[in-house]
């Protein structure tokens, strides 16, 4: 398993203060999902709870999970909402009673391998209360868009972010399809598309021209919300 202590931190420069960082994620949450006060909702791979810090006032009750003891240190410290719960374990042996309307793995699902994605969705299966929702975030690293800024960059990871420890990468196309070998069904998705510099208006206006196959060349990123279907219920 990947060891998420300070150094990856550190390296990441996720430690330092990074303004607009939250209100950003949290706003493409909201692309996909309606929050209510009345929810329940799991967070999955919470890191240092920057996330979780915005998200804990939306909802009734927030359990954030992290395999890493340093990330849930620093979030507890940090962050001292009464209606959220800290848990150190790993995401895929982790097992709860408690079922969740919302179950959230932003920036998640690509440091899983493919063996290891079967498994999450099994379980993210456990998690979920009859009606429950799961959100994924990805990077798109199969696009065009996103080869040009990995060479730009020259980056050491699989994907233009340059995190070693992303171990899939992902098509729009591909991501819908492990969703469904998992059996889930996605129900609303955003995607954000490189502008190559362009002004917004032009890039946005092109981009609606385009048939979704080739618009898909430029993603960036993806979000869906999904929810289960019937069958896959082997336990984990």
């Amino acid at each position: 398993m990947t060891k998420y202590g300070p150094e990856y931190y550190a390296g990441r420069r996720m430690s330092e203060e990074r303004p607009g960082h939250a209100p950003r994620a949290l706003a493409k949450l909201r692309r996909v999902v309606d929050l209510s006060p009345s929810m329940t909702a799991l967070e999955v791979g919470c890191g240092l709870g920057l996330l979780t810090r915005v998200l804990a006032p939306e909802v009734a009750r927030l359990t954030a999970l992290d395999v890493s003891p340093h990330a849930i240190a620093q979030a507890r410290a940090a962050i001292t909402s009464p209606n959220t719960t800290f848990v150190t374990a790993d995401a895929l042996s982790w097992r709860t009673r408690g079922k969740f309307d919302l179950v959230l793995a932003l920036a998640v699902f690509e440091h899983f391998h493919p063996a290891e994605q079967a498994r999450f969705f099994l379980r993210a299966r456990t998690w979920l209360a009859p009606a429950g929702r799961l959100v994924l975030h990805v990077p798109i690293a199969e696009s065009w868009s996103a080869s040009r800024r990995t060479s730009r960059r020259n980056t050491d990871g699989p994907d233009y972010t340059g995190d070693p420890t992303h171990h899939a990468t992902f098509s729009c196309r591909s991501l819908r399809a492990a969703l469904a070998r998992g059996g889930f069904a996605i129900e609303k998705e955003w995607i954000r598309f490189s502008r190559l510099g362009w002004p917004p208006g032009w890039a946005a206006a092109v981009m609606k021209a385009m048939p979704p196959r080739w618009r898909e060349a430029f993603a960036m990123e993806m979000v869906v919300a999904a929810r289960a279907t019937a069958g896959v219920r082997r336990e984990v």
